[in-house]
């Protein structure tokens, strides 16, 4: 459908359930009927007030009443970015907001630095590798802030944000959900002049802060004696870390916890203690499945790696038959193709010598 009025012409391209009416009198295209809710979350309307002059303006009603009207600028550079940051920028999404807890827990840091005698947040960081730049994307485009870049000679990126008014929003979207950088956590609120709300120390069922985790300090992985998939997590031990809970949050299974302590340095012996959640048994196999069908994770190796614990299932017993059997071609061709996705690294595990290839 196309718009004309003097010498300007405009094609719209309308979406599935809306109307387009022109208005003469007043000279704007009004486009209505959009459904931008968020599931859950009832009807919210949006009605769109193109002018001839090229200017666009967004009207949202709630259902009650109420319209708000946000000018866009210019319809034909600005439109499309707009209505991105619009939809995006003020929703409240519990879900991501409790994965965004784990992934800080994990792998994010608070700058926090003395100026003048007090101490003050600079900037929010997550770094991550390379390979799981998508999980940084994510934050970016659904919080519609920060920025993404390289770090130079390592193979990480780097997402930050340094305004004071980002920072604030993005501590109120996992207020009340850190659970393991409570004291650098605190002290960014104090900085912010946030009232801190501690977080519940046992995890509840289905609980998306647990992939967040995963996500960064997670592994998913194999252990060929037991000939089962595991996922573990492990975490400095500290006075959080003991009392963090996991009991609840996989439906159908519990993790095995282990206080493990490790010796490091060059020079001397330098040791320090780890706390260790194992969901690695074959009976919590298929229960950890369920779980991250729920809570995806944004680490696509990690991802597909959990995706295939279903299929392992039905060959898993092809393990003990023959070498030259059929079967053992299949099981050994399946754990190929798990152990390589996203990996470089894969032919360094011990147990690849086994398999048929």
């Amino acid at each position: 459908m196309g718009l004309s009025g003097g010498d300007i012409s405009y094609a719209i391209g309308c979406m599935l359930g809306t109307v387009a009416e022109f208005d003469s009198a007043a000279s704007y295209l009004l486009i209505k009927n959009f459904d931008l809710a968020p599931q859950g979350a009832g009807h919210v309307e949006l009605q769109l007030q193109i002018a001839q002059s090229g200017s666009l303006n967004l009207l949202f009603n709630s259902k009650n009443g109420n319209w708000l009207t946000q000018s866009a600028g210019n319809f034909i550079k600005r439109s499309s970015e707009t209505i991105r940051r619009l939809s995006n920028t003020n929703s409240y999404d519990s879900k991501f907001n409790g994965w965004l807890a784990g992934v800080m827990d994990g792998d994010g840091n608070f700058d926090l630095r003395k100026v003048n005698d007090k101490l003050v947040l600079k900037a929010i960081r997550i770094k991550l590798h390379n390979r799981d730049v998508r999980i940084l994307t994510r934050i970016q485009d659904k919080l519609s802030m920060g920025r993404i870049r390289p770090v130079n000679k390592t193979s990480h990126v780097l997402f930050i944000i340094s305004t004071k008014a980002e920072m604030i929003r993005f501590i109120n979207c996992i207020n009340g959900q850190m659970r393991i950088k409570v004291g650098s956590f605190t002290k960014a609120c104090d900085s912010l002049g946030i009232n801190m709300i501690p977080a519940n120390p046992i995890v509840g069922a289905l609980d998306p802060y647990f992939s967040g985790l995963i996500d960064t300090d997670g592994s998913i992985v194999f252990n060929y004696p037991g000939n089962r998939i595991g996922c573990i997590l492990e975490l400095k031990y500290n006075e959080y870390s003991a009392k963090l809970n996991l009991d609840n949050v996989i439906p159908g299974t519990k993790p095995g916890v282990r206080v493990l302590s490790k010796a490091s340095g060059k020079k001397g012996v330098k040791r320090f203690s780890s706390i260790r959640f194992s969901f690695d048994t074959v009976q919590s196999m298929p229960f950890v499945y369920e779980y991250f069908m729920v809570n995806r994770l944004y680490c696509d190796m990690k991802f597909y790696r959990v995706s295939k614990i279903i299929g392992f299932l039905d060959i898993r017993r092809y393990q003990t038959l023959n070498y030259d059997s059929p079967e053992f071609k299949i099981y050994s061709a399946f754990l190929l193709d798990w152990i390589q996705y996203l990996n470089p690294l894969w032919a360094r595990l011990p147990f690849v010598k086994n398999l048929r290839k």
